[in-house]
């Protein structure tokens, strides 16, 4: 049975809300408690009580704030993954700060994170007791912590304006974070080839999931803007809130970039929209690898790419912090390769390079 299914048929979920604002915290409760499968056992206004409430209560999953006196929401993290392991969601504001730990939460064990948000928008209620309820049925023993960043030292890589032999379109949701601290480090500086990262993430947060990345690469990762270049040694990372798509300028790919309509209930960024906008343009040269996440965002891309003779590689189940969005492209038949985390980033290398050699065969014809 996956998450999902244990999600939605499984025991009640038991929570503990570490939160020291009153008020943010009697709403992120009134949002847990308005399903009817969760209770909310502990309400905690600070770290060190959040450490005794997760000891005593043996919860079912953690929301913590990350601005909290006493012990912050990354101190609180660590001690609870190094000795009572619970699924934990973060919450978090949309400073640079709040962005910045968060991501690095996902690193230390974290399994998601929400941002705050109000005006207009209101507080995500939704999206909590969802993230809460996929959390609730991981085994957290088999996250992924992310590796030591790589020595780059004076050997500092400059994407190169040659010609593209190929380009990669990763898709992530829940658990992406930390797949691609696992997966971009590895990839030589000299590949040949221009990668496109489409993490579902909230706006602000791509950027900083930018910079974490490129400190610990051989190749450039940044946030993609309008007009960008699809160019080898160059990883663009999709900005939270806009779809990617591919447009041509005087024979250059490049990327456009459009917000949500907001009408539709569609991922944004949608990894769907990027691959099929990339699929008829690069054709059998485009590699698309779909990640851990939930739902099926990424199947309908994948058909796009195996229609136009590209191919499609998936991350196993048993490294997936969640399974649906592989176990779709899977289940669909669209999966050339199938290989666990570690292995991944081996995989994109041997096939992109047998993609640049037979692309320069086919130039010296």
């Amino acid at each position: 049975m996956d998450g999902q299914r244990k999600a939605e048929r499984g025991r009640a979920i038991r929570v503990v809300v570490g939160e020291d604002s009153p008020l943010i915290r009697a709403m992120i409760v009134k949002a847990l408690e308005s399903d009817p499968r969760i209770t909310v056992v502990g309400k905690c206004e600070d770290g060190r009580a959040a450490l005794k409430s997760v000891a005593e209560l043996k919860p079912d999953c953690v929301t913590l704030d990350l601005d909290m006196p006493h012990m912050n929401g990354l101190e609180t993290l660590r001690y609870i993954m190094s000795e009572w392991p619970t699924p934990v969601v973060i919450v978090s504001g949309y400073t640079v700060e709040g962005a910045n730990l968060a991501l690095a939460c996902l690193e230390c064990g974290a399994v998601d994170f929400i941002a705050k948000t109000f005006g207009g928008k209101g507080f995500p209620a939704d999206e909590l007791v969802t993230k809460v309820k996929w959390a609730s049925a991981i085994d957290v023993r088999r996250i992924r912590f992310a590796p030591a960043a790589i020595e780059i030292g004076a050997k500092r890589r400059q994407p190169r304006a040659s010609s593209l032999r190929s380009v990669v379109v990763i898709g992530a949701s829940t658990g992406g974070p930390q797949a691609l601290m696992e997966i971009i480090p590895r990839l030589p500086a000299d590949l040949p080839v221009g990668i496109v990262i489409v993490q579902h993430m909230p706006p602000n947060f791509t950027r900083y999931l930018a910079e974490r990345l490129d400190g610990r690469s051989q190749i450039e990762v940044r946030e993609a803007a309008e007009g960008d270049a699809i160019l080898p040694g160059r990883a663009l990372v999709t900005p939270g809130g806009m779809h990617l798509f591919l447009e041509d300028r005087d024979g250059r790919p490049c990327v456009m970039l459009l917000g949500k309509n907001t009408l539709q209930r569609t991922a944004c960024p949608s990894i769907d929209f990027t691959m099929t906008s990339f699929a008829p343009i690069f054709r059998e040269r485009l590699v698309g690898v779909v990640l851990t996440g939930m739902g099926r965002d990424g199947a309908a891309g994948s058909a796009a790419i195996r229609r136009y003779g590209g191919k499609v590689l998936c991350q196993d189940r048993e490294t997936s912090l969640i399974f649906g969005m592989p176990g779709s492209v899977i289940g669909d038949g669209l999966a050339d390769e199938v290989r666990p985390l570690d292995g991944l980033a081996d995989c994109i290398v041997r096939n992109t390079r047998e993609i640049a050699s037979r692309e320069c065969v086919h130039e010296r014809e």
